[in-house]
């Protein structure tokens, strides 16, 4: 196992759907002077389906034990343990499948402003780029025997031993923070520099912020039919122009995006409530429930009802 010395780091369950609001948006509380959480979360138990979600701030997902699958967007990626997969955060992404005989993965999460603001000097946009420029020709993971690999585990393994140490103050802080950087920047290594990185920067943030009253839309209407046409009326866009500014700020359709929506909401209601599979697939957006059935299990390749049973065969 790459990560032995997690065993001795506090590990809690996958839980994260008290977190996720109606629109997908998964809200993990941040601290506002220093943007930064870790976690070691344990995927133990009976198969299960995960949700879905997305969220502004980036996110590196670190497989300890096991083997699974991670979505995101309309791409699927395979890993094993010791890969690190760098994850488009823009597009809904979330676990596939992840078994193993005690499957466990490091999740590290920040916001951008911990490495580079507006005023930063320009080699700071460098560490950021392998989130904001993926490219389908090259899988957003630095695999566990690149060359690279064993010198950002040992960079991971110096920054969890900071951020978990039992002291705390600006002086562990500036620890995590080098550590962190020290990460990113063997990833940048891996991914490529690019000339144009801060000028890739400020272009996703500024289609996002013309996106960004459209996901508080969403999530009191998601369940409403709803047209491209429409939707792109409330960002003050064309059609044509909507389609492409959506699918470069989230790496997918509009329609694979609110399908996805409403599979995540329906997989909530599975869970916490008592009504019929029927019933989620109206309240939902779905009037053909043989067509919700069919498009569930394709996305999270289990039926409704195993879905609600936890079982996935």
């Amino acid at each position: 196992m790459p990560f032995q010395f997690i065993n001795d780091l506090p590990t809690e369950p996958f839980l994260i759907e008290h977190l996720t609001m109606p629109n997908g948006n998964y809200e993990l509380p941040l601290n506002a002077r220093f943007p930064l959480s870790i976690k070691v979360f344990a995927y133990s138990g009976p198969p299960r389906t995960y949700p879905l979600n997305w969220h502004a701030r980036l996110e590196l997902f670190i497989p300890v034990e096991g083997a699974g699958r991670f979505q995101m967007g309309e791409r699927v990626v395979a890993f094993t343990a010791g890969d690190i997969i760098v994850v488009d955060v823009k597009s809904f992404h979330g676990l596939l499948e992840f078994s193993g005989q005690n499957p466990r993965a490091i999740v590290i999460s920040f916001l951008p402003e911990l490495i580079c603001t507006l005023g930063s000097l320009a080699c700071d946009s460098q560490y950021l780029i392998p989130f904001y420029v993926q490219h389908d020709s090259l899988e957003p993971v630095l695999r566990r025997a690149d060359r690279l690999g064993a010198p950002s585990h040992a960079a991971i393994r110096k920054l969890l031993n900071c951020y978990f140490s039992a002291a705390g103050g600006l002086h562990v802080e500036a620890g995590c923070k080098v550590y962190l950087l020290e990460v990113l920047y063997f990833l940048s290594l891996h991914f490529g520099f690019s000339q144009q990185a801060q000028a890739v920067l400020l272009e996703q943030r500024r289609l996002a912020e013309r996106l960004g009253n459209l996901h508080s839309w969403l999530r009191d209407h998601y369940a409403e039919k709803i047209s491209v046409s429409h939707v792109a009326s409330l960002c003050f866009m064309s059609e044509s122009q909507f389609m492409k500014v959506f699918k470069k700020a989230t790496g997918s359709t509009f329609i694979h995006y609110l399908t996805q929506l409403r599979l995540t909401q329906a997989l909530r209601l599975l869970r916490e409530t008592a009504l019929s599979v029927g019933e989620i697939a109206a309240q939902v957006g779905f009037s053909d429930q043989s067509y919700f059935d069919r498009t569930f299990k394709k996305h999270f390749h289990s039926t409704p009802n195993e879905s609600r049973r936890g079982i996935i065969q």
